[in-house]
């Protein structure tokens, strides 16, 4: 049994909707006058729950992350909404919280949540990602975009199949203080196997690869593009699976002081600070062996001309 409802909400309207228990699509989409999300644990066979575009929705009750056959679960456009309770959803294939503005916090994940393998966050105000998203074993692709500052987990490293975390138009990356305080100390690091790594127009500034940043080593694709930084430092020579470095539109990058072993393409266009003693020192890096396809330097001609 399905429903879809688009007029007034009401508590009685969600009472008299449990004496169908066997419902298991309910859509809520565009209900102006829905505040809340009461009490559904008398829904216990939903498997797709939606209440997209409810902009004056403030309020969910902790029943609905309890929803154990729960497939498909949708609050895109819940403007108003600052806080989602925790979730234990172990039938979840879809979790879209996108355009929430005022959510500031991700849910906490109280259980294994192994069906889930792309998430996208886009346009929410989530600052942080708490340590319990390993839950989230079987992740393949995260993508979050126009965020605040993001604070991660340490605990993304080691989620043993995510290979894609895509980020951009973030005001900052953070790592959770007590794990920065962990790798300032010598704690030991482990390396992700995230193979594609896009932090573009991230904010991110020279301290980003002192804290966190060799956590990536077995990246293939990384873009930094859009970002603050000085120096692409020497540690990036650790490497040594990367292929395709992107550094486009680092206004303030001035030196380059590493280059991976294994590097196809790179692309540095607009480095407007990008010296010419600078490009003499990365090309004297450049082994005749690596075929760099693409590369564009701010005034490339008249800085080779230069040399």
């Amino acid at each position: 049994m399905s429903l879809k409802v688009r007029f007034s909400i009401s508590d009685s309207l969600f009472l008299f909707l449990q004496k169908f228990m066997g419902m298991r699509f309910l859509n809520l989409d565009k209900s102006k006058s829905l505040t809340q999300i009461p009490d559904v644990s008398g829904l216990p066979n939903l498997e797709k729950l939606s209440f997209q575009h409810c902009q004056n929705l403030t309020a969910i009750h902790n029943s609905i992350g309890f929803l154990c056959k729960l497939k498909i679960l949708s609050a895109f456009g819940c403007t108003k909404l600052v806080r989602f309770p925790p979730i234990k959803l172990s039938a979840l294939e879809k979790l879209n919280l996108s355009r929430c503005h005022s959510l500031e916090n991700f849910p906490e994940i109280l259980g294994k949540m192994e069906n889930i393998r792309v998430l996208q966050l886009e346009y929410t105000a989530i600052k942080e990602l708490p340590c319990s998203f390993q839950n989230f074993t079987r992740l393949q692709e995260l993508q979050l975009s126009n965020c605040g500052v993001v604070q991660l987990p340490s605990s993304i490293a080691v989620m043993p199949e995510l290979t894609d975390l895509i980020g951009w138009k973030w005001k900052g990356w953070q790592w959770l203080k007590e794990e920065e305080d962990e790798e300032k100390h010598g704690s030991c690091v482990v390396s992700s196997d995230v193979e594609c790594l896009w932090a573009s127009e991230c904010n991110l500034c020279d301290d980003f690869f002192s804290i966190g940043f060799m956590r990536f080593a077995h990246v293939k694709d990384l873009d930094l593009s859009k970002n603050n930084f000085t120096v692409l430092p020497e540690c990036i020579k650790e490497f040594q699976f990367l292929r395709k470095l992107k550094v486009s539109d680092c206004k303030l990058l001035q030196e380059i002081r590493g280059i991976p072993p294994s590097l196809k393409h790179f692309l540095a266009k607009n480095c407007k600070s990008l010296t010419s003693s600078s490009t003499s020192m990365f090309l004297n890096q450049v082994c005749f062996c690596f075929v760099l396809s693409l590369m564009y330097l701010m005034n490339v001609g008249k800085l080779m001309s230069s040399l």
